[in-house]
């Protein structure tokens, strides 16, 4: 795929800086694209540039240099950026950021607002919140709510436009483990039968085995890409880039001896890491 109407997201050396002293290089040169229908989790330290990212992408935020372009189209050409916003990309944030004094339908509506009609707000957001599983919490106020049961009305209001791309920035990161899996299940069913592509800013390794692909930032800049295979291979995966895996692949011999490790079982382990956690 080289035409650019081909990718939903396309970053081309974008940057990001901060400051007008001591500078910060937020994003560093950054260049990625993403295919319609991709369920990609972007991972990575505080500081790593992921929240920036998303914020660029999402035009909440601009570029120092470089270029982003959505659907084929240039960011930096938008004359309106609200429009942009409301109909092109949906926003799932850690807090939910529901308005505490309009019930669930009522919020999924929100973003609808002079772009529908009441008789069509009323049609899509009913319809949005059964595919969510709140078909009978549809009149209930966000205090009402679990907090799964909160980002799962954010993530209806997210699609009440119906955009091809959803950003979600540490959408699990307030939900307990089950909640988090359950909501996570529910990205992935609407990824599958909707064919929205999501971008899913994580630190939560689990989540982000549960996409398609892993993008490692650092420092603002993406240093590996990871497409996702089985649990057992992604598990190697990790175990290669941990500190004891760096020392096995580098033959780090006098570390390895520290910890008595032999010649022959550093010999085996490396040979297992290099074939079966590589990144293929």
């Amino acid at each position: 795929m080289s035409d650019k109407q081909d990718w939903v997201i396309e970053t081309k050396n974008l940057t990001r800086i901060y400051g007008d002293g001591d500078q910060i290089r937020a994003l560093d040169d950054v260049n990625l694209r993403i295919a319609p229908g991709e369920l990609v989790a972007v991972m990575g330290p505080s500081g790593s540039g992921k929240s920036t990212l998303l914020n660029v992408i999402g035009a909440l935020d601009v570029p120092t240099t470089g270029q982003v372009l959505i659907n084929g189209q240039d960011l930096s050409d938008l004359k309106d950026k609200d429009v942009f916003r409301a109909k092109t990309v949906g926003f799932v944030f850690q807090l939910h950021n529901l308005l505490p004094t309009l019930t669930a339908r009522e919020n999924v509506e929100v973003p609808m607002a002079g772009y529908a009609s009441a008789k069509e707000k009323a049609r899509r957001s009913k319809e949005l919140l059964e595919l969510v599983g709140l078909g009978d919490r549809m009149k209930h106020l966000p205090g009402q709510l679990s907090g799964g049961q909160r980002q799962r009305v954010a993530v209806a209001r997210a699609l009440a436009n119906n955009p091809r791309l959803i950003l979600a920035d540490e959408p699990t990161g307030s939900l307990d483990s089950t909640s988090g899996q359950e909501l996570m299940a529910l990205v992935r069913e609407i990824n599958h039968t909707q064919g929205t592509t999501f971008l899913v800013v994580t630190h939560d390794l689990t989540v982000s085995k549960q996409t398609n692909r892993i993008i490692v930032m650092q420092d603002g800049r993406i240093t590996r890409e990871d497409r996702i295979g089985s649990p057992l291979e992604e598990d190697l995966k990790m175990w290669r880039y941990s500190g004891l895996g760096k020392k096995l692949v580098n033959e780090d011999v006098e570390s390895l001896k520290q910890i008595g490790m032999t010649k022959k079982r550093m010999r085996s382990l490396r040979k297992f890491l290099l074939e079966f956690g590589s990144d293929r």
